[in-house]
C-alpha cells in the first residue's frame, strides 16, 4: 500500500528493492527518456532526491543503446536508476559494474538476477494502459517520503503524456488520481478538449485533436463557425451551453468523417485535470514537457516541474514552436499521403524528433485505421523508426513491440516498446528489408 494505492505484494516488493538501491547509494546516477512520460518521471525523482538531500546526476536520453551503456560503464557509478527505459536492454544493463534498478513500463525481455526491474508487466498489470513510468517513479517517491504526494500532479501529466488516459484512467493510474484528488493536489471537471484564447484559434491551432480541413486553416475555421452562427472571437470558456453542445456535435461528426475510432471521438469531451499549485491543467503540463523534450530542452522541462516560473514561460514559447512544426508535418501527411504496403503504411519523417508524434497523430486522425503506421527517419548511418497502431488493432492481435523487435534484429538492429507503439533503430540501407519484414509479421498477427 502506497498512500491509498493498493499494489500486488510482489510488485510492491520490486519497488522496495529499487528503493533500497536508491537509499543505499551515496551518489545516484539517473537516466531517463526524453518524452513527456520520461521527463515527468525524472522530475518526480529529482524532487524526491532533493527532498532527501541525496546527491545525484541526471541525464535525459533519446535512447538507451550500446554507446550509452558503454559510456555509463566508464563512469564507475555506484548505483544507476533507469526511468522509462531499461527492460528492453537488460542484457546491456547486466554488464554495468553497479547496483542497477529500472522503473520501466515497456514490455520486458526477461527477469534478471542482477538488475532490479519494477515493471508492471511482470505482475499482471498492463504497462500500456494502467501504469506508466512517471506513475512508477511517483510510487517510488511516495515510498521514500509520504510528503512526495505533492508530486502526484506531475505523475498525472506523465500519464496523459503517455496517452494512458484515453478512454478514462485505469488501474494504478486511477488510484493515484483518486488519492491526488482526495488530497486536493488535483481537481477534475469535464470540458471540451481544445486549447486556445478564442474558439477560432483553438480549432485552427489544434493538432490533438487534428481536424482534417480545419486544423492549420484559419479561413476554413471561420467559414465552419459561421455555419453555426458562432462568433470566432468568443473566448473558449465563454460559450453558452447550447452553442457548446452544437460545436461539440459538429466537431465530433468531422472526426467520424475522417474515420477516427469511436474512442478518439469520445475524447473530444474529456476530463480536465487542474493543478492548483501550478495554475494549469495536467494536459497542458504534458504538452509543455513533450515540447521541451522534442525541442532538445529537456532540462527546462524538469526545471518547470520544480516550480521555476521562468522555465514555465520559456516552455510555453517552445510549445508554440513545436506545435507549429507538428502542424506543418501533419498538413504534409494530409496533402501527400503515405506509402501503402499490404499490412502497414509508412512515410519518411525528415525530423526524427517529431517522428513519433507525427506518426501517432497521423495514425489517430488522418490515415487508414486498418493498418499500423511506420515513420522512417535517417540519422547518419542509422535509420530511426517510430510506429503506432490503435487499441482496436491490438485487440485483433497487433503487437508492434514484437514485430519491430523481430524485424529489426533480422537486419542487425534493435527494437521494442509497446504493442500499440514501438520504436527501432536499424542500419542505413536496410530499411526496405526491415519494412518488408514488419509487413509480413503484422500480416500474420492480424490474419
Amino acid at each position: 500500500m502506497v498512500g491509498s494505492v493498493a499494489l500486488p505484494d510482489d510488485f510492491s516488493d520490486s519497488l522496495k528493492h529499487a528503493l533500497k538501491v536508491v537509499n543505499n547509494a551515496g551518489y545516484l546516477r539517473v537516466i531517463s527518456h526524453y518524452d513527456a512520460d520520461g521527463l515527468a518521471a525524472a522530475s518526480i525523482i529529482v524532487g524526491a532526491l532533493t527532498r532527501a538531500k541525496k546527491q545525484f546526476h541526471l541525464t535525459i536520453s533519446k535512447s538507451l543503446d550500446s554507446d550509452m551503456i558503454e559510456s555509463l560503464a566508464k563512469e564507475g557509478n555506484e548505483a544507476v536508476l533507469f526511468l522509462d527505459m531499461g527492460s528492453g536492454q537488460v542484457d546491456g544493463l547486466e554488464t554495468l559494474d553497479a547496483k542497477v534498478a529500472a522503473l520501466d513500463h515497456h514490455k520486458p525481455i526477461r527477469k534478471s538476477k542482477k538488475v532490479v526491474q519494477a515493471n508492471p508487466h511482470f505482475y499482471g498489470i498492463d504497462g500500456m494502459t494502467e501504469l506508466c513510468s512517471s506513475a512508477l517513479g511517483f510510487l517510488l517517491a511516495a515510498m521514500m517520503d509520504p510528503c512526495n504526494w505533492e508530486l502526484s500532479p506531475i505523475a498525472i501529466a506523465g500519464i496523459i503524456g503517455d496517452r494512458q488516459h484515453m478512454g478514462g484512467m485505469k488501474g494504478v493510474n486511477q488510484q493515484i488520481l483518486d488519492y491526488a484528488v482526495d488530497k486536493r493536489f488535483v481537481t477534475v471537471q469535464r470540458g471540451l478538449n481544445l486549447k486556445g484564447h478564442t474558439i477560432a484559434d483553438a480549432i485552427a491551432d489544434s493538432v490533438d485533436p487534428y481536424f482534417v480541413g480545419l486544423s492549420g486553416r484559419k479561413d476554413n475555421v471561420l467559414a465552419f463557425l459561421d455555419t453555426m452562427k458562432i462568433n470566432p472571437e468568443t473566448p473558449m470558456g465563454a460559450l453558452d451551453e447550447v452553442l457548446r453542445r452544437k460545436l461539440t456535435s459538429m466537431l465530433s461528426l468531422r472526426l467520424m468523417g475522417q474515420g477516427c475510432r469511436p474512442e478518439t471521438v469520445e475524447e473530444l469531451v474529456t476530463e480536465i485535470h487542474w493543478i492548483p499549485a501550478m495554475s494549469l491543467s495536467a494536459s497542458d503540463l504534458a504538452d509543455l514537457l513533450n515540447a521541451c523534450g522534442r525541442m532538445d530542452h529537456e532540462g527546462l522541462g524538469v526545471a518547470m516541474c520544480m516550480g521555476d516560473r521562468e522555465a514555465l514561460e520559456r516552455a510555453g514559447e517552445l510549445r508554440r514552436e513545436y506545435n507549429a512544426k507538428i502542424m506543418d508535418r501533419l498538413l504534409s501527411v494530409e496533402a501527400d499521403g503515405v506509402e501503402q504496403m499490404d499490412h502497414i503504411q509508412y512515410f519518411n519523417a525528415p525530423d526524427p524528433s517529431l517522428a513519433g508524434a507525427q506518426c501517432g497523430l497521423a495514425m489517430q486522425y488522418i490515415l487508414d485505421q486498418a493498418k499500423p503506421t511506420i515513420a522512417i527517419s535517417v540519422v547518419k548511418d542509422k535509420v530511426k523508426v517510430s510506429s503506432r497502431g490503435t487499441k482496436f488493432l491490438v485487440s485483433k492481435g497487433l503487437d508492434l513491440s514484437a514485430a519491430l523487435k523481430k524485424a529489426s534484429e533480422k537486419v542487425g538492429g534493435i527494437g521494442g516498446g509497446h504493442a500499440v507503439a514501438s520504436g527501432a533503430t536499424v542500419p542505413a540501407g536496410r530499411d526496405k528489408e526491415f519494412l518488408e519484414a514488419v509487413d509480413d509479421i503484422v500480416g500474420l498477427q492480424l490474419r
